[in-house]
């Protein structure tokens, strides 16, 4: 599903596009090759791939924005297909060594939101890198900025592209300016507060969720009214 010259939509359980439990799966048409953001749950990772390419051409690399299971487990089946799989330094060490009870599978899996069976397979990432350090991906510049909150290593990725300002935002925010906060290790009200302020700003147009539809238009009215929501006493509209 194109969305843009330079960026689809090519995994996404909502959309049932691939497995259902899934979570949104970007390609970027990179200047050298095909760049994911996210890899899925790990159940349909050759129909991401596939679809991806047969938008962009051939994937080289895939960023993380957390470790979470439907964000982080179709890696290793990509990287067994050749690509690099990057991910900020809390997100390769939770990926590497992190507990189901750490990641909050034991209790997503409890309650459906992962199949009965459903195991976390711990992988190391090929690349691994400190927030602040800007990226060079298949020739393309992209800015990773903290913003922890839903998750403890939560990350979103700043891209310029078409001459707009792209945010892939994860499980962040969302486009009508709620918050993810969820009742497992690692999700945290201060956190959200202390790193809100990273997209502020920043002039955003597309928000691209992990879940739920993208918008390409008004994304940091978005952030800005997630921002004032967290200034408040009362707990910010929140999406699990």
């Amino acid at each position: 599903m194109q969305l843009s010259d330079s960026v689809a939509l090519v995994g996404s359980g909502d959309a049932r596009l691939t497995n259902q439990y899934d979570c949104n799966v970007y390609a970027i048409d990179a200047p050298d090759s095909t760049v994911l953001v996210d890899t899925g749950a790990g159940l349909s990772p050759s129909a991401i791939l596939d679809r991806a390419e047969s938008v962009f051409g051939s994937v080289t690399h895939a960023l993380l924005t957390h470790a979470h299971a439907d964000h982080s487990q179709g890696a290793p089946a990509l990287q067994d297909r050749g690509v690099e799989v990057c991910a900020c330094n809390a997100t390769a060490d939770l990926v590497s060594s992190g507990t189901e009870a750490e990641l909050g599978v034991d209790v997503a899996r409890s309650e459906g939101i992962y199949p009965e069976k459903y195991s976390f397979e711990n992988f190391h990432v090929d690349r691994s890198f400190a927030v602040d350090t800007e990226l060079d991906l298949a020739g393309l510049s992209v800015n990773p900025v903290l913003l922890r909150g839903h998750a403890p290593d939560h990350v979103v990725y700043l891209v310029e592209l078409d001459g707009e300002m792209i945010c892939f935002v994860g499980d962040a925010v969302y486009p009508d300016g709620s918050i993810s906060l969820l009742n497992v290790p690692g999700s945290s009200l201060t956190d959200y507060r202390t790193d809100i302020d990273g997209l502020v700003g920043r002039g955003i147009n597309a928000l691209l969720p992990g879940h739920g539809l993208p918008i390409m238009a008004d994304g940091q009215a978005a952030i800005d009214d997630a921002a004032e929501a967290l200034t408040r006493m009362s707990t910010p509209p929140s999406k699990t």
